[in-house]
């Protein structure tokens, strides 16, 4: 019979509903539903899984493969996405942080842009700048020039 999966599933239903009940999103659920379905006989073949769970059957397919090449943990494992690298090392930024904390030596973003060329050789724009002062070192430099104002 055409698309009927031989899927061995080594957990037991009552282990495969807990572990169901333990999921914490949508993917990894699915993954699982997947498995209750076909354990519990409910479906029988991938597509009837696909159209259940509203996924196609070629994910099925891949999700049962890495079932069965490395079982239940691996099947729930996922990579995680790093993102876009930073153009500012941590390097750079822990030596920045310790040159806003030490002196008051920058009253511009464009004295930190000078500074990180001169330096670092970094060449990043004004909103990059400004953007990491504002969001990831909690420094304005407005609020710098109006404190040296006051004293």
């Amino acid at each position: 019979m055409t698309g009927v999966c031989g899927l061995k599933i080594k957990e037991t239903k009552v282990q495969l509903r807990d572990i169901l009940s333990k999921q914490k999103n949508a993917p990894d659920y699915k993954k699982i539903q997947a498995l209750y379905l076909m354990k519990t006989g409910q479906v029988t073949t991938v597509i009837e899984v696909s159209e259940l769970l509203g996924v196609h059957r070629v994910t099925v397919q891949k999700w049962f493969k890495k079932y069965r090449d490395q079982g239940i943990d691996g099947l729930l494992t996922s990579k995680k996405s790093t993102g876009r690298p930073s153009v500012v090392s941590a390097s750079t930024l822990s030596d920045l942080k310790e040159k806003l904390t030490s002196s008051n030596s920058f009253k511009s973003y464009e004295d930190v842009y000078k500074w990180l060329q001169k330096n670092h050789g970094v060449d990043v724009n004004y909103k990059t700048i400004y953007g990491l002062l504002r969001y990831k070192l909690n420094v304005n430099l407005e609020s710098i020039d109006s404190d040296r104002r006051i004293v």
